[in-house]
């Protein structure tokens, strides 16, 4: 059975990235949007019927999908010896990040901005603030299980960085809040951050019950 699983964090990348290809691509053919006037952001090539549909479908299945790897990666954390309470932490940013990403399909920005905007915000911000704890554990705790090659770690740190400093960025070009504007920023964070960690994540469920947690648990 986890096999089969240890393919979800796979098969998540694929549906996401096929799914926002189709979304613009349907918007650009039915002219919902005018790439003379420059390259749309996704939001809005998702507010326009009928592809708003398939965009509420496509983020709410990858939200599915997400929340469900957040929550083998927990159990897998806690068979290493994690303790409950930082463990918990962690699964809640990932929680809701995945419940973000669900907001930002069904509530268009052309039809509930601001709950857009608020889905926008868990989703990009919880969800890069996710990586970051997962990088701080296994950067503090260097006995914990390392499976995958031994760059993943720097690749990390370099990919969660980048993110950060994008976001930043954003915010200080528009002078407000950086869910404001959604734009491509965000979305060229968000591809480089997940693919690289998905990754992991499949080698790491893969090798869950091969790798065998160390005695005691850790204080974090």
């Amino acid at each position: 059975m986890w096999g089969y699983l240890s393919l979800l964090p796979a098969f998540l990348a694929i549906w996401a990235v096929a799914g926002i290809w189709t979304v613009f691509a349907l918007a650009v053919a039915n002219k919902s949007v005018n790439l003379n006037e420059g390259f749309p952001y996704i939001s809005i090539c998702g507010s326009y019927p009928p592809q708003s549909c398939l965009f509420s479908q496509v983020l709410n299945m990858g939200a599915a999908l997400a929340a469900w790897i957040c929550i083998l990666r927990y159990h897998q954390l806690q068979d290493w010896g994690v303790t409950r309470r930082f463990n918990q932490l962690i699964l809640w940013t990932g929680l809701l990040s995945a419940l973000g990403t669900s907001m930002v399909g069904n509530f268009q920005q052309k039809n509930q901005k601001p709950t857009h905007l608020t889905g926008a915000f868990l989703a990009f911000f919880v969800g890069i603030l996710y990586f970051w704890l997962q990088l701080l554990l296994f950067w503090r705790k260097k006995n914990l299980p390392q499976p995958g090659s031994p760059w993943i770690g720097p690749l990390r740190l370099g990919l969660c960085t980048i993110c950060t400093i994008l976001m930043k960025k954003r915010h200080r070009h528009t002078g407000r809040r950086i869910c404001e504007d959604g734009g491509r920023d965000w979305s060229d964070a968000s591809a480089s951050q997940r693919l690289p960690t998905i990754t992991e994540a499949k080698r790491e469920t893969r090798n869950r019950f091969s790798l065998q947690p160390s005695e005691g648990t850790w204080p974090c």
